[in-house]
């Protein structure tokens, strides 16, 4: 299949909310509506005004009749001009524009909204409202007496399929006479004011009616729950009550009918769903707003119950209702209709219903094309989406070839619907092998199509919104600035922050993958900015956390929803929080057979150390990539979020810190002994400045001369830091701490806790393998140096707090170590090089030693592989951090195949699951060494990406050391690590090397200008501070979903 809509620009921007689910009262008339409304015949009634000029009608102007037909053409452009001629044409009195203007601008907001220009198109939603509501009266001024029910029903059409010619159309006339003035009397004169003479007019109010009604529609698809939040819908509903003395039961009907639509713009879901049961039809046949009333109980009703549930009953209601959404809007002359109720049909529908749906759509799209290409184009992509849905992958591209046929047309401009298609295509791309994060193919050029639309759509090269949840964000933010504390500001942020729902799934799978793409950083922080205020600390962990995750998923495909599945495939199902696993439990059929099949693959070759198959790797990723495009809430499962449980689940001792960049200021909070205490410190600014001058005075980033300090003036700069983070007011607190996990931020991430000094009180346990002689020496000598904290309590990192508390993935349960070594011990001495990599393996037990042209792909190494230590230096990539490798790149030796590059972090975190249980990599490389630090992300994205991946510790360097030094520690790292914890294995190398005695020849950090130093050893922090650890308290899951 060729490029998505090759010959098209496509761009735009944004996301979108939805309703807030009825109540299931509501919900369940629906379902009886959707019943009865599956009539012997098989679609609807229908009546016939949609949009036909009447002979002589001159409210609204005749060439508003020629633009609807331009506009159901297709030809968008030339549409806009034709109603916007038609409006310079309506009427206009002292007051502005009549109610003969009001289908105009209904009707540009319709063209800007294919077009992808939302802020237009709200322009002349709210400008056609407004006239409804400065018109106010006028309903009752219209002469309802021909509205007479007993003339003869409307033949239907004859042209279409059985069941549209069979809808009867109800007998209302073309123009129906209004009453506009008053009688000219000398009193009258003398009044002043606005002044007209007495006259009739005939006016097409029943498509003025039906303008009313598709603005109130189209409002609430753009703006979402917050249509209901500003004025202008509800004066609009005011405004349109029944007229006093309306006697016509065809007018109140009618008036009902437009009004029952209006409701949904207001919020009333429930009243949707009731006026569509009373006001659908006329008489039992037809009317021009009957479409339009199908369409809005449908929006109701694929909302599901409270839960955003559809049971199966429903959803095969809901497709019953758009078949008669389809007939009627068909024998109306509605096109523009069908394919927006077939789209909502198929985001309903149930594996039974996919056929019914798909068959429809490729009736109304054949029967069509010459009637209407934008209804075509609308129904073949329907019919593709169905297809896929159903599995049926040669339908669906059969149908796509007939809508890119359709789209490719000179004289055709479907924006919207052109990014619709492409994320059909982009469906069909995954079911055929191709998977996101993969190579590039028809997939990735499918979803560059997508994203143009949702991200770059521009007018005149200026970007404008284009997707309803994007423009409903930029309300929500807007409404964060006057109300930061508003329970309607919450209720927002907690939307856009959470899993996509199922009803906006449902409604539109293209705002459903905007609103995933959407950068949550700033709600999140939005969030924090709520629970800071409202000294509510626990919130404020949440939001850490989330903010801290959405960094993570910033660098993935799909912000991280394709490693939600990849977790649902592999965790135990133990392990997650209720509703993912009820998720997992009862899965949906791709979901649960993807599950067997890797549940299977981690008991397979378990002692195999070979590469695992790239190709069922990319077979399965593909799957996972289907999964994710599915119309299928996705919970956030990793990386784990937080529980406000959480806090009373820490073991006895143990202190989990976390800490948020948040502008000059720097948020914090503890958690410990069932408590959370947040505080702020002030110094945000300072501190950067302050760890580098830390940095220097160990030498840690002293690129020229001596790095070994001469004194240890780095003890008073690491107090001051001390002093910063924990200000006063923090009530900090670290007497009884015997292991403290930390969350650091930006560069607090170069920053080694380990230096800081441990405040006096209660003796503490420190770890019982390490520093012991330091200790004792402490005791025993007053004058010795104060301790740090890696003497008094054991000290461990984590990218996030829900990976602080939590593991994730699947690991390999086996004990064998794998060495990759390279010239780092002694880089210009290769014999004494070796010979220092042959005495730390020979107390391993059948370790595997690699070079780096013998290392299989460490992403998909075997599962007989447990530990990986990576002994060379390691430059990190900071443009791309997940293109990081765990492997150094070497350009004489390519890492590479035709699956792709090797040894990257966004391999890691695809399938194949599981691989090493811990990852050493003692050569990193991180701006800590450097003149300038930077904001962390070389340390967050491979600790947070192994983590993700299945790794369950890693041990990574600040500085590159190399030497006897690192041999030291590496040694205890390959022997210790498959018997106890790579942190304990770590601390233990640690511990010897601070005993150790060093010389400068042997230390390839050291120079000429070192050589004047006097007792080398490894307690200088130059040497051991630059290691740091990352594991979790490997809490079980929270019993609740708070």
């Amino acid at each position: 299949m060729e490029t998505m809509f090759h010959s098209h620009r496509i761009a735009g921007m944004t996301v979108q909310p939805t309703s807030t689910p009825p109540r299931f009262g509501a919900f369940f008339s629906l379902v009886v509506i959707a019943a009865s409304v599956v009539a012997p015949t098989g679609l609807a009634v229908g009546q016939g005004f949609g949009g036909t000029a009447s002979s002589g009608s001159q409210y609204p102007p005749q060439n508003y009749y020629t633009g609807l037909k331009i506009y159901r053409d297709g030809d968008m452009k030339n549409a806009v001009n034709a109603f916007e001629s038609a409006l310079r044409s309506s009427r206009t009195d002292v007051n502005g524009k009549w109610i003969d203007a009001i289908p105009m601008h209904a009707m540009l907001a319709e063209c800007y909204w294919h077009l992808g220009h939302l802020p237009l198109c709200r322009t002349h939603l709210d400008a056609g409202m407004q006239i409804t509501v400065r018109n106010r009266g006028w309903l009752g001024a219209i002469d309802w007496s021909s509205l007479n029910q007993g003339n003869a029903i409307k033949a239907g059409a004859t042209n279409l399929w059985p069941e549209a010619n069979a809808v009867r159309l109800a007998p209302i006339p073309d123009g129906l006479m209004l009453q506009s003035g008053e009688v000219m009397t000398e009193q009258r004169l003398q009044q002043g004011g606005r002044i007209e003479s007495q006259n009739l007019r005939r006016v097409d109010a029943i498509e003025i009616m039906r303008s009313i009604a598709l603005m109130m529609y189209r409002r609430r698809v753009v703006m979402g729950e917050l249509s209901a939040q500003e004025p202008l819908a509800s004066e609009l509903m005011e405004s349109t009550k029944y007229p006093a003395g309306l006697n016509s039961p065809g007018g109140r009907s009618l008036i009902g009918a437009m009004r029952g639509v209006g409701q949904i713009a207001v919020g009333e879901d429930s009243t949707v769903v009731d006026r569509v049961g009373k006001y659908a039809t006329l008489g039992g046949s037809v009317h021009p707003l009957t479409p339009l009333m199908f369409l809005a109980g449908m929006t109701v009703g694929v909302a599901g119950d409270a839960n955003g549930k559809l049971e199966p009953n429903v959803a095969a209601g809901l497709v019953a209702t758009s078949q008669r959404a389809v007939n009627s809007a068909a024998a109306l002359e509605q096109y523009e209709f069908i394919g927006e109720a077939l789209q909502l049909a198929v985001g309903a529908a149930g594996p039974q219903q996919y056929g019914t749906v798909e068959q429809t759509s490729l009736l109304a799209g054949r029967t069509l094309i010459r009637e209407s290409r934008l209804a075509s184009l609308h129904c073949y992509l329907v019919a593709a989406d169905a297809a896929i849905s159903a599995g049926r992958v040669d339908a669906a591209t059969e149908a796509m070839t007939l809508a890119i046929e359709i789209a490719s047309r000179r004289d055709v401009d479907f924006p919207r619907l052109e990014a619709y298609g492409a994320y059909v295509a982009a469906r069909i791309a995954a079911s055929r092998g191709e998977s996101l994060g993969g190579p590039d193919g028809k997939l990735s050029n499918a979803m560059g199509s997508l994203n143009e639309f949702i991200n770059n759509r521009r007018d005149r090269n200026r970007p404008v919104i284009s997707m309803p949840s994007h423009y409903q964000l930029s309300l929500v933010q807007a409404l964060m600035g006057r109300s930061i504390g508003n329970q309607s500001t919450k209720s927002l942020l907690a939307y856009f922050t959470s899993p996509v729902s199922m009803p906006t799934w449902r409604r539109d799978p293209v705002d459903a993958i905007a609103l995933i793409g959407l950068d949550s950083t700033p709600l999140h922080r939005g969030r924090l900015e709520l629970a800071v205020a409202e000294n509510n600390d626990i919130d404020v962990l949440k939001s850490t956390d989330r903010i801290h995750a959405a960094r993570l998923a910033s660098a993935l495909p799909l912000r991280g929803r394709l490693m939600d599945v990849r977790s649902l495939v592999t965790d135990p199902a133990d392990s997650f929080w209720p509703a993912a696993k009820e998720l997992v439990v009862q899965p949906p059929p791709m979901l649960a057979d993807l599950r067997q099949k890797v549940q299977v693959s981690l008991r397979e070759g378990l002692e195999d150390t070979a590469p695992r198959d790239a190709a069922l790797a990319n077979l399965q990723e593909s799957v996972v990539t289907q999964i994710a495009l599915q119309r299928l809430r996705i919970p956030a499962v990793c990386p784990p979020p937080i529980a406000t449980e959480d806090a009373g689940a820490l073991p006895p001792g143990t202190g989990l810190l976390t800490f948020v960049v948040d502008g000059p200021r720097l948020v914090a909070t503890l958690t410990r002994d069932g408590t959370t205490t947040g505080w702020i410190s002030p110094a945000g600014r300072r501190i950067p400045m302050m760890i580098s001058k830390l940095l220097a005075e160990i030498g840690a980033n002293r690129s020229r001369g001596k790095r070994l300090p001469d004194d240890e003036s780095w003890r008073d700069t690491a107090a001051a830091l001390k002093e910063m983070l924990f200000p006063s007011k923090s009530a900090w607190n670290e007497s009884g701490l015997e292991k403290l996990v930390i969350v650091p931020d930006g560069p607090l991430w170069y920053l080694p806790f380990e230096l800081l000094p441990a405040s006096d009180g209660p003796d503490v346990t420190a770890e019982d393998n390490a520093a012991e002689g330091l200790e004792d020496a402490a005791e025993d000598d007053p004058a010795a140096p104060a301790q740090l904290w890696a003497d008094v309590m054991k000290i461990s990192y984590a990218p996030t707090p829900g990976l602080a508390l939590r593991d994730v993935g699947a690991a390999s349960d086996g004990n064998r170590v794998a060495v990759m070594a390279g010239t780092f011990f002694a880089p210009r001495q290769k014999e004494l090089n070796d010979q220092m990599i042959d005495e730390m393996l020979a107390a391993a037990e059948d370790p595997l030693q690699w070079t780096l042209g013998s290392a299989p792909p460490t992403d998909r190494v075997g599962l007989g592989v447990a530990h990986l230590v990576v002994a060379s230096p390691l430059t990190p990539n900071v443009v791309a951090p997940m293109a990081t490798t765990t492997i150094p790149v070497s350009t004489s030796t390519p890492r590479s195949d035709a699956s792709g590059p090797w040894d990257r972090l966004s391999g890691w975190v695809r399938l194949p699951a599981s691989g090493p249980r811990t990852v050493a990599l003692p050569g990193y490389r991180t701006a800590a060494g450097a003149a300038k630090l930077g904001d962390g992300s070389e340390v967050f994205f491979p600790l947070a990406a192994l983590r993700c991946s299945g790794v369950k510790e890693i041990t990574l360097s600040r500085w590159v050391t190399g030497g006897q030094s690192a041999a030291t520690v590496i040694g205890e790292l390959i022997n210790e690590a498959p018997h106890t914890s790579l942190a304990s294995a770590t601390r233990r190398g640690v511990s010897l090397l601070r005993q150790a005695e060093l010389s400068v020849a042997g230390e390839p950090l050291l120079g000429k200008a070192d050589e004047e130093s006097k007792n080398i050893n490894g307690n200088q922090p130059l040497f051991w501070a630059t290691y740091m650890t990352s594991d979790s308290l490997r809490l079980p899951a929270p019993k609740s979903e708070e």
